[in-house]
């Protein structure tokens, strides 16, 4: 296993016990590595395109998913 993936939430550290909430999860070994570097770079070109034309409602979401393309490589093992 290389690597778990988490997004959104926080986590909450008392008496030396940390509580971790999130939005979703994802483990490492579940992850495709090819599909999720196939994900990342269709997500890198559609954020240079949202960059380029200006929409903000766009590049939002668009940012979004490469932040989200990006760590599932991450969790895979591979590098980015």
């Amino acid at each position: 296993m290389e690597g778990d993936r988490l997004s959104g939430g926080f986590a909450e550290v008392e008496s030396n016990e940390v509580t971790v909430l999130v939005n979703g999860a994802e483990l490492g070994d579940n992850i495709d590595l090819k599909t999720a570097e196939a994900e990342y770079a269709q997500a890198q070109s559609r954020m240079e395109t949202a960059a380029a034309g200006g929409d903000k409602s766009d590049l939002f979401s668009a940012t979004q998913a490469f932040k989200r393309s990006r760590s599932r490589v991450q969790a895979a093992g591979g590098k980015v």
